[in-house]
């Protein structure tokens, strides 16, 4: 994924500004699989329609950094237990990203950051203002429009439908990946 694919490349885990408070990514570099990288130039040309763009906070995750996420917030409801293999990032079947106005040069605001590991990150929340709900629901139909599935409690987080098929993989796997 670069951003010649109308996508806003800013990695998270490949700065201190995540939930971890530091690196873990020592190469900036977003990946996917082929089917998702399709998909997700699908939703960028959506989004592109409407003056949007989308900012991709992170794309395919080494199981080592799904290791250190679980250890820096072992809570299901927010991070895939890489002991169970549920993750999809680990697969390069997921995605977690916002919507910028292009004209403005900013993202829209949904109600809680990237990575908020709050009840108020969930779709369906509502105690936000409404232009918060109202741009959850653009990035979530902009998405789905694309064929990506969206996870209950963050508004950030989409995946390939089957993508837990999928084989999760290894920095090794990926010699030339953000590890």
């Amino acid at each position: 994924m670069t951003e010649d694919d109308r996508v806003l490349i800013d990695l998270r885990y490949a700065t201190a500004d995540n939930l971890t408070g530091r690196v873990i990514y020592t190469r900036p570099v977003a990946l996917l699989r082929p089917e998702a990288h399709a998909m997700l130039r699908v939703a960028a040309a959506r989004a592109a329609v409407l003056g949007l763009r989308l900012r991709l906070f992170d794309a395919f995750r080494p199981m080592e950094a799904q290791w250190a996420l679980w250890r820096a917030l072992p809570d299901p409801r927010f991070v895939a237990d890489p002991a169970r293999e549920t993750g999809l990032h680990p697969r390069g079947a997921a995605v977690d990203l916002t919507l910028t106005d292009t004209a403005a040069g900013r993202d829209l605001d949904m109600g809680t950051g990237f990575d908020a590991m709050v009840p108020q990150s969930a779709h369906a929340a509502l105690d936000l203002p409404a232009e918060a709900v109202r741009n959850r629901a653009l990035l979530l139909g902009t998405m789905a429009a694309a064929g990506w599935e969206h996870i209950a409690s963050e508004w950030w987080h989409y995946q390939v439908p089957g993508g837990a098929g999928l084989r999760s993989l290894w920095a090794a796997d990926v010699p030339d990946g953000p590890m």
